[in-house]
């Protein structure tokens, strides 16, 4: 934003005054907007130091705190400039590549010391390559062969299920779905945390030390979902891209809108017809809205197994459970006898029939009151 972007320099040269980080701020560290761009904030802007002095912090506290003021010496020092090299040779037909860098330019590595290539594990990326040309014949010192074994991915962590879930889709094939799950992923960043909460709270997965596990509820719902529709991570990408086109003006916004709701029913119905997650009954009863499917007893609701249908009709209304006798009068006759102890939400009790309207919403309607005047003529 652009208020944050007046008051920088001023925060920077107060990160420069710190005793740890004296020397660190260059003298061309000045914002850009390519470290401040208000057109990708999200939720908030990135974590900045306040210019008051960390005083009477925990040694825990320390050490968040100069974490954030790294990360924003890094953020508004210079670029990082390096010569890269890769030299491929090829022995026996067998090609075999050599990768190797020299740092020109420190810039923003030299706040932490990685000038020299500290952070990266692998010495022959950082190693410097000889002066060697196209066509060089290489005297061949030593060969040696290397057993090992493949390594498990490591299990998540709530800060790696995090990242995951920022970059969702980067193995997605089509580039252009993949270019719409590039800036959304799973989730936003208010939300995503949420999500893993909820995911604890319903028993899917437990913490071990660190590490999150799956627990065998969750693997097995995970085993039951994982080729339907609700768990394509694509789907997410294909939504961004119909926005994007909503948002220039290519597509209707009521297009879109109608094909959330085919797939809201698609999604539904597919996961109302897995046994697995939901038995189910036939009620013996033809849908009355669409004539094709049939009706199924499900736990708390009645739907029509017609994909293309999928009428639902749930069991309790006002407080009151519809037995099975009762859901197939409504089906079969378009409305139930009349029932008792229904409650409003003022809890009071009332009697009703239970009937579908025209477009076959359930709706309650009631017997008629008799009038004073005949219920004084009875009297007499």
């Amino acid at each position: 934003p652009e208020d944050v972007f007046a008051e920088i320099p001023k925060l920077l040269a107060f990160i420069g005054s710190l005793p740890e980080w004296n020397g660190k701020l260059q003298p061309k560290a000045v914002p850009t907007r390519r470290s401040l761009d208000g057109g990708k904030v999200t939720d908030h802007h990135a974590l900045l130091v306040t210019g008051e002095k960390p005083l009477f912090l925990s040694k825990e506290d320390s050490t968040v705190y100069h974490m954030i003021a790294g990360r924003m010496l890094e953020a508004f020092s210079e670029k990082c400039v390096k010569d890269t090299a890769t030299v491929t040779a090829e022995c026996a037909g067998v090609e075999f590549v050599a990768k190797g860098s020299i740092i020109r330019q420190a810039g923003w590595r030299a706040v932490y010391g990685k000038e020299n290539g500290e952070e990266n594990n692998s010495q022959e990326e950082t190693a410097a390559i000889p002066c060697w040309q196209e066509g060089d014949t290489l005297a061949l010192k030593a060969a040696s062969i290397t057993e090992g074994k493949t390594k498990p991915k490591p299990l998540h962590t709530e800060a790696t299920l995090l990242s995951a879930m920022e970059t969702a889709g980067k193995e997605i094939e089509d580039d252009a779905l993949r270019q719409a799950m590039k800036d959304c992923g799973i989730g936003t960043p208010a939300t995503r945390a949420s999500i893993i909460e909820t995911l604890f709270k319903r028993g899917y997965m437990e913490r071990c030390k660190k590490s999150l596990v799956p627990t065998e509820k969750g693997l097995a719902l995970y085993s039951v979902v994982k080729a339907m529709r609700i768990a394509d991570v694509a789907m997410t990408g294909e939504w961004e891209k119909e926005l994007a086109r909503i948002e220039r003006g290519e597509l209707p916004a009521d297009d879109f809108r109608r094909k959330i709701e085919a797939y809201t029913r698609e999604i539904t119905s597919e996961l109302l017809s897995c046994d697995k997650l939901f038995a189910r009954r036939d009620s013996g009863c033809k849908c009355p809205k669409c004539g094709a499917g049939t009706m199924q007893f499900y736990g708390k609701v009645v739907r029509c197994d017609n994909a293309e249908c999928g009428l639902p009709v749930f069991r309790l209304k006002a407080n009151r459970t519809l037995s099975d006798d009762e859901i197939k009068n409504l089906l079969t006759d378009g409305h139930t006898k009349l029932l008792k102890g229904f409650k409003s939400k003022q809890g009071k009790s009332f009697d009703a029939v239970v009937a579908f309207d025209g477009d076959y919403n359930t709706v309650f309607v009631f017997p008629e009151r008799k009038s004073k005047a005949t219920s004084a003529k009875r009297r007499k």
